[in-house]
């Protein structure tokens, strides 16, 4: 069965078009209901719009955030004059400098093999305790008469000891191969055998210490062949002991480094784009009639011009502004990197500008990436924000104009069924009035034929 309404025939009657005149009403009636709807359209279009724009303030925060390190802020580049001896790296932390490196040891592990056998997977007839030591750390792995070298093996990488087994065949022997996990003095490795264990283990490699001189004056052991507490912020991988130093230098990378910062100056240009599209900026008309001049925008916009353009507090030194180091605010409100005149500043004072972008530790005193991130913060923060309450007063709009618009169409559907009513009243009349004169014409009609 259909649930579509009847076809409503107006006029039959009268000759009146009533379906037409009801819609020219109703037409009129619907006025504040279409002002209705098209402000609901207006809004959930500025709504979304302004969405879009906290996102893009957010990501703002997120790259002020991503800086706010010394190991992600600065760019070092390391030059090893021989790296067949030795590489480095180096973190935010490192300065700058050029030291000359002899690697005149290299770390090793222990390493130990047993007597020759005939057969690796042949049982040994031999039982016992074979003890491990590492580290102070002792290890007995019971041996049984049906081992094999293989067998053996197995039992102690399953022992939970910081060693690896393996065979070693020959083509004629067999030999059972026991080497450290770990390097350095501290992991030297130890074995024992009792009962009638008779495997004949001897060690051929010693563990050792890495050792290298640092520029002629300072020996240095580490356990592995990495020295990451040496210079600040440096880690240097040992490669091969050299006859002769090989030199490091050290120094920051002003591309590396411009290549970061920019990442921060494209999100901050992304929201200074998106709220002149949004409300509007010089011929940038408003994506959104709703939206155009919109305080809330403008202010969120304001405020991080100010925070760019302004003294960092409590910050000393050659660069108190971003400006000072090529970061500038143009008249758009966008920003701007030279990278020449970055590069001269960090050249000139890495860690002047390392303190603008970072603070000051020793001062507690905030950064430009902090104080960015805090403004940002409470521009976009849940709730209390200056766009997020503005999302949240268009939200409420939406829903009242919703309610508003549900009550009007109420009213709008009782009038046009209380139009129809009388329409359908005035052509039933029509229609009885019509038939009583046909009646009466009939009436008329007989009564002549008949006199």
């Amino acid at each position: 069965m259909s649930n579509s309404p009847p076809i409503a025939f107006g006029g039959l009657a009268s000759g009146i078009d009533t379906n037409a005149l009801i819609d020219g009403l109703m037409g009129v009636e619907r006025i504040p209901l279409n002002r209705n709807t098209a402000r609901q359209q207006s809004l959930t279009s500025a709504k979304s719009t302004l969405s879009s724009v906290l996102n893009t303030f957010t990501a703002v925060k997120t790259a002020a955030d991503a800086l706010n390190s010394s190991s992600a802020f600065a760019s070092y580049s390391l030059v090893s004059s021989d790296d067949k001896v030795l590489v480095a790296t180096a973190t935010g932390a490192a300065r700058a400098g050029t030291y000359s490196i002899e690697v005149k040891q290299l770390a090793q592990e222990t390493r130990a093999k047993s007597l020759g056998f005939a057969s690796s997977t042949d049982a040994l007839a031999q039982t016992g305790t074979f003890s491990l030591t590492v580290g102070g750390t002792v290890t007995d792995i019971a041996i049984d008469a049906a081992d094999s070298l293989a067998g053996i093996a197995t039992k102690i990488n399953a022992s939970g000891a910081a060693v690896n087994a393996s065979v070693v065949k020959t083509g004629t022997e067999a030999f059972l191969v026991v080497s450290g996990k770990g390097t350095g003095a501290t992991n030297a490795v130890t074995m024992a055998e009792t009962g009638g264990l008779a495997l004949g283990m001897t060690t051929y490699q010693t563990s050792k210490n890495s050792r290298i001189l640092l520029d002629n004056q300072f020996t240095i052991e580490r356990d592995t062949n990495q020295f990451s507490d040496v210079l600040d912020g440096v880690t240097i991988t040992a490669k091969s002991v050299s006859a002769t130093p090989a030199t490091l230098v050290i120094k920051s990378d002003s591309d590396a480094q411009a290549s970061k910062i920019q990442s921060f100056v494209t999100a901050y240009n992304n929201a200074v784009s998106a709220g002149h599209l949004s409300a509007g900026w010089g011929s940038i008309k408003a994506s959104s009639a709703a939206l155009a001049g919109d305080s809330a925008v403008r202010s969120a916009l304001n405020s991080l011009g100010t925070t760019v353009s302004n003294v960092i507090p409590g910050i000393t030194g050659k660069y108190k502004q971003l400006a000072n180091v090529g970061i500038k605010l143009s008249q758009d409100g966008s920003l701007t990197l030279d990278k020449t005149k970055l590069a001269a500043a960090l050249e000139a004072d890495s860690e002047g500008v390392a303190k603008l972008f970072l603070g000051d530790s020793a001062t507690s005193t905030k950064g430009a990436m902090s104080v960015m991130s805090s403004v940002v913060e409470k521009l976009t923060k849940a709730s209390t924000g200056t766009l997020p309450l503005r999302i949240t007063q268009y939200e409420k709009q939406i829903t009242q104009l919703g309610k508003d618009a549900d009550k009007l169409q109420e009213r709008l559907d009782l009038y046009e069924a209380g139009l129809r009513k009388k329409f359908n009243a005035l052509e039933t009349a029509v229609s009885k009035i019509q038939f009583q004169g046909r009646q009466l014409q009939g009436f008329v009609s007989n009564s002549s034929n008949t006199q």
